[in-house]
């Protein structure tokens, strides 16, 4: 198994839950300490949070301890270089919307699709946020190989082998943040489109078809488990790499509420 195909079942792998019990210990340890304080707006106020100063919770500084002593260990180990042979870059945007449909710009990302069909990330950055960017960008360096390291101590080779053997063909996207704060992004691989059944990448009911940025596309839409739907729309011509991607609630009445989308905004060729 090489490496790609190592970080193919590394993004669709999950750690084992955190026991109940230590999350209570954690809490009960923390309780005498904290002084909670109102989120007026987490989505605009989140780094002050990291921040220590006057009547600061100790959670607050214990975390920006441990991001900043992560930004030390990242600078002092040797980063992986990207491969040479990257065909292409795409920059895009995500944007989350609120319940007034009002947008705001929560990530701005560089990836490409690789041999793996995988959307592999480049870069990224979140606006008006420098720490939570630096801290971002160590958490991308730093937890793949963490991953690496644990993943043999948890499951077998041959469970691995078997796990790659039974997943079906797939293409993996980056669809977001994986929460409020942004520091991780959320990866999701979809199932793969049978061949011979057109343009589609994706399996799916097709909604329609669009060029974006001088690239054919095709708008597959999937309903999800929860009443929402996501729609992505891929372009073959650039490995299925999806171009947009949107993401919608159901209301109570039956109607959709968009809640997230990703746009890409420029596509940059390699020599």
């Amino acid at each position: 198994m090489n490496d790609t195909e190592l970080d193919e079942i590394l993004d669709t792998w999950q750690a084992p839950t955190v026991p109940a019990s230590l999350r209570e210990n954690v809490r009960a340890g923390f309780a005498a300490n904290l002084r909670q304080k109102p989120l007026h707006d987490r989505r605009t106020h989140w780094i002050g949070g990291w921040l220590p100063g006057p009547r600061k919770s100790l959670f607050a500084g214990a975390a920006l301890g441990t991001g900043l002593l992560l930004l030390i260990v990242t600078q002092a180990l040797p980063q992986p270089l990207p491969p040479e042979n990257i065909p292409y870059t795409v920059d895009s945007e995500f944007v989350r919307y609120s319940d007034d449909g009002s947008p705001s710009v929560e990530m701005y990302l560089t990836s490409y699709t690789n041999q793996n069909g995988a959307e592999a990330l480049v870069s990224r950055s979140l606006p008006n946020h420098p720490f939570g960017t630096a801290l971002g960008r160590t958490l991308d360096a730093t937890l793949p190989a963490w991953q690496r390291f644990i993943l043999p101590l948890t499951v077998t080779s041959a469970e691995l082998e078997k796990i790659k053997k039974s997943r079906p063909p797939s293409i993996g996207f980056i669809t977001g943040c994986a929460d409020w704060t942004c520091l991780l992004p959320n990866r999701y691989f979809f199932r793969k489109a049978a061949t011979g059944g057109g343009n589609e990448c994706v399996e799916g009911t097709v909604v329609g078809r669009e060029t974006i940025l001088n690239y054919s596309t095709t708008a597959v839409e999937l309903r999800e488990w929860n009443g929402g739907k996501t729609t992505l729309w891929v372009a073959p011509d650039l490995g299925c790499f999806a171009l947009r991607i949107t993401s919608e609630a159901k209301r109570s009445d039956g109607s959709f509420h968009l809640e997230k989308a990703k746009q890409a905004v420029r596509v940059t060729l390699k020599p």
